[in-house]
């Protein structure tokens, strides 16, 4: 008996302990969070120009051998800043967007939903998306979020090759800034 309440109480005491920590851990997050918003406060241009460039440049198509102006991404926020990036800063209209969907072939039967998803988001009508591509591999683990989830967005812009080589251009600028 005397066993089981020694335990009981480490217990209870290790709930307190645990519940404690986890409340000084969100606090935590949440100042830093709003430090954080407060910190990059409201983009000008320029914050806009330089942060799409690197977005870019890390996330676009950059292979040497296209001249294809094209970004690909999950992140619906990610998305939204580029297009804006690509509309305001490289003043694309958003005619010449080109958009298509990958997501695993498991998501067949959402295409649609998927696809309605992107088009709301984007603001771009559904005739301008290309036919999405359905990724034919396993996944080796069921997630819970499966109606949450929309695979890849791949960005396009037609006829980009001048905008391709500025960017390029915008990004040796970065580089030789190192």
């Amino acid at each position: 008996r005397l066993t089981e309440k020694q335990k009981s109480g480490s217990y209870q005491g290790r709930i307190i302990a645990t519940e404690k920590l986890r409340k000084q851990r969100l606090k935590e997050v949440k100042s830093l969070r709003k430090e954080g918003l407060k910190e990059v406060g409201k983009l000008n241009k320029r914050d806009l120009f330089i942060g799409g460039v690197g977005i870019y440049w890390s996330e676009g198509e950059t292979y040497p051998g296209s001249d294809r102006v094209s970004f690909i991404n999950s992140d619906p926020k990610m998305i939204l800043f580029m297009l804006r990036w690509f509309r305001e800063t490289c003043k694309v209209p958003n005619d010449k967007f080109s958009l298509q969907v990958k997501i695993n072939k498991i998501h067949e039967r959402r295409i649609g939903n998927v696809e309605n998803y992107w088009s709301r988001l984007t603001n771009i009508p559904l005739i301008q998306f290309n036919k999405t591509v359905l990724i034919k591999s396993q996944n080796k683990k069921i997630y819970p979020n499966f109606n949450a989830y929309y695979g890849t967005l791949r960005i396009v812009v037609r006829q980009g090759t001048q905008l391709r080589r500025k960017i390029n251009g915008w990004i040796e600028g970065l580089v030789r800034s190192i």
